[in-house]
């Protein structure tokens, strides 16, 4: 018997009611069987990244690098912050993705959700996944998961108004798991 996938998991929103972090909560739920899911919630404790720190990263750096290299894929819910990624979900892209050509984010399978505003985060996962697809890994977006002021439907302990999310949901995270 093989061992089973892990997904990584995390929020780009620091927030602590963020929707966002609802939406991980959520697939952490609905992680389909023989998936292990580890939901990593300390983003906001890495430092900003700064080259310097390479030859001695901080254990937090070391910690976050660590759980990146152990897993098979990664889900990410974030927001759009001025249509883009946020800053602390970039720069933990940066520090997992140091030193180049021998990161930890390499040849992984990526989902990318988002709870946002009137786009429901679409401008933030283009940049996102190109910005992803460049760096070696599979970036699933199928089905869309961009939940239109989610805020309003999504609680931070990843329960929903709205039952369609959930399947939306669930059937990302089978597509997730096709690719790892």
């Amino acid at each position: 018997m093989s061992s089973p996938h892990s997904i990584l998991a995390i929020s780009g929103s620091l927030r602590s009611k963020s929707s966002n972090t609802g939406l991980v909560r959520m697939a952490q739920r609905l992680a389909p069987d023989g998936v292990t899911f580890q939901f990593w919630d300390r983003l906001g404790d890495l430092p900003f990244y700064n080259e310097d720190l390479e030859t001695d990263p901080p254990a937090v750096v070391r910690e976050w690098r660590d759980v990146v290299s152990g897993a098979d894929a990664v889900f990410i819910a974030a927001p759009e912050y001025n249509f883009g990624p946020t800053g602390v979900l970039k720069n933990a892209v940066d520090w997992a993705t140091r030193p180049l050509g021998q990161h930890a984010l390499r040849g992984k399978a990526i989902s990318i959700v988002s709870s946002a505003g009137s786009t429901g985060g679409a401008h933030m996962i283009e940049q996102l996944s190109g910005i992803l697809t460049l760096l070696g890994n599979t970036v699933v977006n199928e089905p869309a998961v961009q939940i239109v002021k989610g805020a309003e439907r999504i609680s931070a302990d990843g329960t929903t108004t709205d039952p369609e999310i959930e399947v939306l949901i669930g059937q990302r995270l089978a597509a997730l798991t096709t690719k790892i």
